[in-house]
């Protein structure tokens, strides 16, 4: 029975707040996790060829983030509106500042989109015979296969976004057992490290390795472009963006304490993908293969 009085409408356009917190996490760590620690470790190890300084730059870098993502859990719960950056930007600075961040922010995500889609092609082509001097091809019908799932709905494409970085994490997991299963020590073999020297040219080392490391770890804010989606975002999107930070780091110290299990840091500085170099320790031949399979679950 109505009560005579007129109800509100639902505005048109309105966004279905449905993502919860497991969402948040798999699209902070599956935004995070790429080729990144597949390639950082050696260039962190460069510049210092010392086992704990090299862990303790990926203990600052996840520190780094974590205190970040303090800072950006406090503005997406005061501000739950999808769209990023530009939301903060527009706030604080303006309609133009607003629209100057979030056009550069969406065009290096049609970038990343599209690097992405060409290794995946590429790494494809190697894989698969079949597939190779095809890699344009499967670019293109990887970005339009995601983009599909996403108009299908966001129920999908969350969905999609969970069970892709849970493949991905389990991949991970399984390069960690691999490389403790199965490696000689490597590094911690190795019962004395030489003591840096503290002069200029450790700090500007110390400078370009936490660099490398905080790049690796750029991607966490993920949850806060679908804040306006999020069911409870005051508690939900804090959760996300701790609980996928923390997970970030620890799967970072793991794959970079496994890999110094498996390779001395010494041969570690030379490789430009350590990650590969420890697969190709632990499976011979096969390595280059599990590495390609790794990157393209990872991406």
């Amino acid at each position: 029975m109505s009560d005579g009085r007129l109800k509100p409408l639902r505005s048109r356009g309105q966004l279905l707040r449905v993502l919860g917190v497991n969402f948040g996490l798999a699209v902070a760590i599956g935004n995070t996790i790429g080729a990144g620690i597949l390639k950082a470790p050696g260039d962190v190890a460069a510049q210092l060829p010392n086992v704990w300084l090299f862990l303790s730059v990926w203990v600052a870098g996840g520190l780094y983030a974590l205190l970040g993502s303090i800072s950006m859990a406090e503005l997406a719960t005061m501000l739950p509106r999808s769209g990023g950056q530009y939301v903060f930007a527009r706030r604080a600075l303006g309609n133009y500042a607003g629209f100057v961040v979030g056009w550069s922010d969406w065009i290096s995500t049609c970038g990343s989109t599209a690097a992405v889609a060409l290794v995946v092609g590429e790494y494809s082509g190697v894989l698969v015979p079949f597939l190779a001097g095809r890699s344009t091809n499967i670019a293109v019908f990887v970005a339009v296969a995601f983009a599909l799932l996403q108009w299908r709905g966001v129920r999908w494409g969350s969905r999609t976004q969970e069970f892709t970085t849970l493949l991905k994490a389990l991949a991970f997991v399984g390069l960690i057992v691999a490389c403790f299963a199965f490696g000689g020590g490597g590094s911690f073999a190795e019962v004395h490290t030489e003591a840096p020297v503290l002069n200029r040219s450790f700090f500007v080392a110390l400078v370009i390795a936490l660099q490398a490391v905080i790049f690796t770890y750029d991607g966490w804010t993920g949850v806060i472009y679908f804040s306006e989606e999020v069911s409870v975002p005051g508690r939900d999107i804090p959760r996300s963006l701790f609980g996928g930070v923390m997970s970030i780091i620890i799967i970072y110290l793991l794959v970079n304490v496994a890999l110094l299990y498996v390779l001395p840091i010494t041969e570690m500085v030379s490789q430009d993908l350590a990650a590969g170099a420890a697969a190709q320790r632990l499976f011979g031949a096969r390595g280059d293969t599990i590495l390609r399979v790794l990157t393209v679950v990872s991406m």
